[in-house]
């Protein structure tokens, strides 16, 4: 598996611990795209590896607030990547190619570390990071094990544009034949609702749970509370 191999745009690593708990050490990652800096940070187990490791598209949305650790417990990394400096006036199409290639960018970086197991990369996220995260399995469905998408919200993709399918986004889904996992709530809005939906019907290899009862499910923040023995029986047999 090659990663996201960018040629004159390959990303260089670097990060040294600075944190860590109960079984995990978390790492900064710094690497470029284009001359732009993109930053990252990756929360591991305290295990040599290689480790499956899940990047989280949109460091700015519910993925930075999610409890990885219990992730970390299970033997997964999780990488985090940061786009909170999007500025509120970047256009929706401007933002989502950037975030993209920030995305890109973390993967190729984290996937050379001798931690990770270079086979074994998923793609996640929430909210508008689940159409980050497709827009990057689509791309490369060869170098992606699968995607993780929590009440992915897909409501910019028209302004996203793709010049290759009629049915945009939805008809890009077509392209990743590797697994999904869509996570929906009960107590989310009809349009994640039936955003899940959709993805779930759309995607060749998709499988759809529904988490929660109403207000017991507090936000996209609550999410991974509640699905992580999916997410990682998901992993395991991907």
């Amino acid at each position: 598996m090659g990663i996201f191999r960018h040629e004159e745009k390959r990303a260089e690593h670097e990060a040294e611990e600075v944190l860590g708990g109960a079984g995990w050490h978390e790492l900064p990652v710094r690497c470029k795209r284009d001359g732009r800096d993109v930053r990252a940070r990756l929360l591991a187990p305290d295990d040599p590896g290689p480790l499956p490791v899940i990047m989280w598209a949109g460091g700015d949305n519910a993925a930075a607030r999610l409890p990885l650790e219990e992730l970390a417990a299970h033997g997964v990394a999780s990488c985090v990547v940061d786009c909170a400096s999007r500025a509120d006036t970047t256009p929706a199409a401007d933002g989502m190619e950037r975030s993209l290639e920030d995305l890109e960018a973390a993967s190729d970086t984290v996937g050379r570390l001798d931690l990770i197991d270079n086979c074994r990369v998923f793609l996640a996220g929430a909210g508008r990071g689940g159409l980050v995260a497709t827009m990057a399995a689509t791309r490369h469905p060869h170098d992606v094990t699968g995607l993780v998408l929590l009440s992915p919200d897909f409501s910019v993709a028209d302004d996203v544009g793709n010049d290759e399918d009629a049915d945009g986004i939805w008809g890009d889904m077509r392209r990743f034949r590797g697994p999904a996992l869509i996570c929906r709530s009960e107590g989310g809005s009809h349009r994640a609702f039936d955003d899940a939906r959709r993805a779930a019907e759309e995607f060749p290899n998709a499988r759809l749970v529904t988490l929660g009862e109403g207000p017991h499910v507090v936000g996209e923040a609550m999410w991974l509370s509640h699905a992580v023995d999916e997410v990682v029986r998901f992993i395991r047999e991907a």
